[in-house]
């Protein structure tokens, strides 16, 4: 009866484990809206990023940082999950509206463009992307 008792306890813990997992994995766009909301609440402003970036982005962080003081961190490289997809895309919703609103115009369009204009009047390759 023991071996039953114990073997019973290791499962359920198993499973409430797995169960947790898949909560958190779920909740992503939840806990990034939440985050993000938190952020904007107390005047930081950030925009989330992963994946390959424009050669420009380095100017384009600082051009945001510098004129806006809003922050470009990069979360993941090239391999990203569908979880941290999801929160990002959240975080990032509730961040530029709130930016937008805040300073008016499409800042991140902005520094954008500016950053890739500078990239090619310094003489780099023009590139396809934007």
């Amino acid at each position: 009866m023991r071996a039953f008792v114990r073997n019973h306890k290791t499962v359920a813990a198993v499973i409430g484990i797995v169960v947790l997992f898949a909560a958190w994995l779920l909740s992503a766009p939840i806990r990034g809206y939440l985050v993000a909301s938190i952020d904007v609440a107390r005047g930081h402003y950030e925009l989330q990023t992963f994946g390959l970036l424009a050669e420009w982005s380095p100017e384009y962080a600082r051009l945001l940082r510098e004129r806006y003081h809003v922050e470009h961190r990069i979360v993941a490289g090239c391999v990203v999950g569908p979880s941290l997809v999801s929160y990002v895309k959240a975080y990032n919703s509730v961040s530029t509206e709130a930016a937008k609103r805040k300073f008016g115009r499409n800042v991140f369009r902005e520094c954008s463009a500016d950053a890739r204009k500078a990239w090619i009047q310094q003489g780099r390759p023009k590139v396809l992307t934007e």
